[in-house]
């Protein structure tokens, strides 16, 4: 199928509003700056972004996989996909250990390197902590491609759509860490998981089924006019929310029918906005959103002991200057980190398998 470019873009701002969201550990919580008082506040929602990525990885898992591979092919190349990166950044905090203040969790991290380490195993994170994400989200796509190989369509639909409620229910009504097991077995990462890629399958069916007839559809300028500003209205809602501002509104819920808004206006491409962001620029940035998510703490792990810690008083002359140099580092590391690592690994290992 035809690339869909305006998500990569998506992916992209949604990885560094990640990267805000961790800055709140160990680098503006650990300075008494009203701009970092003001910012702890305002990236209180700047992790949901992991949550877009569930629904999107779900979406495109029904829209390009073929279910006529086996299942164990198919695991094969999702661990293809998502292992190199985490191994590399193990490799890194191993050396590192050796002469820096950043400790190597020798325990946690044999559940990083079996991709176990958020599936309600484990009682906290490896080194490696963005690895909750590629664990949990390995096991929900695995059981569900397994599923829609296994079952009638229909029960297929009732069992997702049952798991897509429940999950996301249990989400919003418990508290705590994505490796907190609720009710003992009900670990919160995966739920997370399994309600965003239940979520994404039905947003692939509705594009399926719908897609064509969108694509003739022909729309006058009023129409168009609309749908952007539809478009700009979630768009700016979404970030704004995420990291500029916290909202008085305590249900996470929001941001994620906001999401499938907008993710729904970018996919059928008949905003202006939309249509802007469908270039290979997007496409450009949106490859780097994996590495950066994966690399971006251990960044921020040696920014705090060797640049807050150690130039106390400059932080406090430049809050401005720190915070951006550290956007910058991480940006280019995640982008030689998928240069030197996750591409050249990913096709090799390809290549071997075949």
């Amino acid at each position: 199928m035809q690339k869909i470019k305006n998500i990569e873009l998506l992916r992209f701002l949604f990885a560094l509003s990640i990267v805000c969201c961790h800055f709140t550990q160990g680098i503006v919580n650990i300075f008494d700056i009203p701009l970092y008082k003001t910012l702890m506040n305002n990236f209180h929602w700047a992790s949901l972004p992991v949550d877009f990525f569930f629904i999107i990885s779900g979406f495109f898992l029904f829209l390009t996989t073929k279910f006529d591979q086996n299942f164990t092919d198919f695991a094969k190349k999702k661990l293809i996909r998502f292992m190199p990166t985490i191994l590399f950044m193990l490799g890194l905090y191993f050396i590192f250990s050796w002469f820096t203040p950043v400790p190597f969790a020798r325990h946690e991290n044999i559940f990083t390197i079996l991709n176990l380490q958020n599936v309600g195993l484990t009682f906290q994170n490896g080194n490696v902590p963005a690895a909750w994400f590629v664990s949990s989200l390995f096991w929900a796509l695995c059981f569900y491609f397994y599923l829609y190989k296994c079952v009638d369509k229909k029960i297929f639909n009732l069992i997702t759509a049952c798991i897509v409620f429940f999950c996301y229910s249990l989400w919003i009504h418990t508290k705590g860490t994505n490796t907190v097991n609720v009710a003992y077995v009900f670990n919160r990462g995966m739920i997370r998981a399994f309600a965003g890629v239940g979520a994404g399958y039905f947003l692939s069916m509705v594009y399926k089924n719908n897609i064509e007839k969108v694509k003739t559809k022909v729309l006058n300028i009023w129409q168009k006019i609309c749908i952007t500003g539809f478009e700009g209205y979630l768009f700016v809602f979404i970030f704004y929310y995420l990291c500029f501002h916290k909202s008085a509104y305590n249900n996470k819920m929001i941001m994620i029918i906001a999401f499938i808004g907008l993710f729904s206006l970018f996919v059928i491409r008949k905003g202006y906005i939309s249509k802007l962001f469908e270039n290979n620029i997007s496409v450009f940035l949106g490859q780097f959103a994996f590495s950066i998510f994966l690399s971006h703490q251990f960044i921020i792990k040696l920014w705090h002991y060797y640049v807050c810690k150690a130039h106390f008083d400059w932080v406090i002359a430049n809050p401005v200057l720190n915070l951006i140099l550290l956007f910058i580092i991480i940006i280019f590391f995640g982008i030689f980190v998928y240069y030197f690592v996750e591409k050249p690994c990913t096709e090799y290992l390809r290549s071997k398998c075949k």
